[in-house]
């Protein structure tokens, strides 16, 4: 055997040996939440401890949605990741439009200002947050929770949809111009609809990013009228023992709903994501 053969062989070889071990390390933590949601609690805490359940049990699902306020707060994440879905695209479709098509002296600057809110850490912001949440009248409410999480979305989505708009010809825009049409009608008939796939990523990133939020969501609200899932896990812990049955089932179902999402929408989100790279 030459070696060249021989290389592209080993080359193949090491890169599915890697690709297998980067899966198992992924889908590892998940398949022992999916089996410990169904196990009984001395399977829990069996040594030597086993994957699979010995006795299958719903009985942490029942305790999920009939003992605690998840169900509330899975409404509440669902109310709170639509508000903000739908703010950050309005207000990132505006401001990106603005940078990728209009030219004034503090663009740049401008740009790279918005993008600094997302490297500046949340616990710095937080204060403030808060302070004009509680100012407005929003603390302890899904309105308020979703306000503070436009602080976490909005500066990388207004950089997604910036280049989104950006990769558009301007032609396209002026054509519309040119045949009687104003600025509106160019939007709203070519830019909006080549613009869709980038949309709905950033929609769906504004989503997820507000659907696993727990700082903002933990100080914002203080009762089950308003807290979110995420805040509602520590539900099934208390200061001597955890029920990890419980919490597994819960996370599973937190993380069911966005799976589905995700495969509804996976060829608009990586047609979002890959659509601005190259500015046609």
């Amino acid at each position: 055997m030459s070696a060249r053969p021989t290389r592209r062989l080993l080359t193949g070889t090491g890169t599915w040996v890697l690709l297998a071990a980067l899966m198992t390390w992924t889908l590892a933590p998940i398949a022992v939440m999916v089996f410990t949601s169904f196990k009984a609690r001395e399977d829990v805490f069996q040594v030597p401890a086993r994957l699979l359940p010995s006795t299958w049990t719903l009985e942490n699902y029942a305790t999920v949605f009939t003992a605690s306020t998840m169900p509330q707060a899975l409404l509440n994440s669902v109310v709170v990741g639509v508000l903000v879905a739908l703010a950050t695209l309005v207000f990132c479709f505006s401001a990106g439009y603005a940078m990728a098509r209009f030219r004034f002296r503090s663009a740049r600057p401008l740009a790279l200002f918005i993008l600094l809110g997302q490297v500046v850490p949340l616990t710095v912001i937080l204060l403030p947050l808060y302070q004009m949440v509680t100012a407005a009248n929003l603390l302890d409410s899904t309105t308020g929770v979703a306000f503070a999480h436009l602080a976490i979305t909005v500066p990388l989505v207004t950089w997604m949809v910036r280049n989104q708009v950006a990769a558009i010809p301007i032609e396209l825009e002026e054509a519309v111009r040119i045949d009687g049409g104003s600025r509106f009608d160019a939007v709203s008939y070519v830019t909006l609809p080549v613009c869709a796939p980038g949309l709905v990523a950033a929609g769906m990133f504004a989503f997820l990013q507000s659907w696993h939020e727990f700082l903002f969501a933990s100080v914002l609200t203080t009762s089950s009228d308003a807290r979110t899932a995420p805040v509602t896990l520590t539900e099934f812990a208390t200061e001597f023992d955890v029920d990890w049955g419980a919490t597994m089932a819960a996370s599973v179902v937190l993380t069911v709903p966005i799976v589905i999402a995700f495969v509804a929408l996976q060829r608009y989100f990586v047609g979002g994501l890959t659509g601005g790279a190259v500015k046609g």
